[in-house]
């Protein structure tokens, strides 16, 4: 691969697993890369859909080494990755960290994983889904919930009440589409949605 090709495919493997919260198979992971690039125009672009799993796992390992100065890694074992933080030293960020995880288990114990209540804070699960929209957008609800394992109509209902997203028609077939909204920009502190992948870039940059 060329080193525009290997660059763009870095920072796309990366954002997959950011936006998606899962963990991937080297496989699993190449199989994506093929379902959203292969038909890419741009050649840079649609390499990435035919990438190797030798290339990929360089690429993985190359991609951690960066991230781990940003206070990120890629977590690699028996077969499959996913991105997680790097070890946290500052007691204040470990105690919140704590705190989140007991708020996640609580959540699944009670069988509330994903609900949001009318008032108050994001749940785990809308800033997920906020976060998918925000990096994909314009997604149609199918597209929304083919990232995640259950129906997520609920909760993006829920961020176009807070309004941070809202739909509008979109190309000939006049189909429905998510993506955010000013308000978004202004809780985020961004200028525009294009700020979102720049910034993403430009960590990845720095810490090259």
């Amino acid at each position: 691969m060329t080193p525009s090709e290997n660059t763009f495919l870095e920072r796309a493997v990366v954002q997959i697993l950011f936006v998606s919260g899962r963990e991937f198979s080297i496989e699993g992971l190449r199989e994506k890369l093929r379902e959203l690039f292969v038909q890419e125009p741009d050649a840079t672009v649609r390499a990435a859909a035919s990438v190797g799993s030798f290339e990929l796992l360089q690429v993985l390992l190359k991609a951690t080494q960066k991230l781990e100065k940003l206070g990120l890694r890629l977590d690699m074992r028996a077969g499959g990755v996913r991105l997680t933080t790097a070890e946290v030293r500052p007691p204040a960020l470990r105690n919140y960290f704590a705190v989140l995880a007991e708020q996640i288990k609580t959540e699944r114990a009670n069988g509330q994983e994903g609900q949001e209540e009318e008032d108050g804070p994001l749940s785990t699960t809308g800033l997920e889904v906020l976060a998918c929209i925000a990096f994909k957008q314009p997604l149609s609800m199918v597209e929304i919930n083919g990232y995640f394992s259950t129906d997520k109509r609920s909760v993006v209902l829920r961020l176009q009440h807070l309004g941070l997203v809202d739909c509008r028609t979109a190309g000939k077939n006049g189909r429905t589409v998510w993506m955010t909204t000013g308000e978004f920009l202004r809780r985020f502190n961004l200028q525009s949605p294009s700020d979102l992948e720049r910034l993403l870039s430009g960590s990845l940059a720095q810490a090259a």
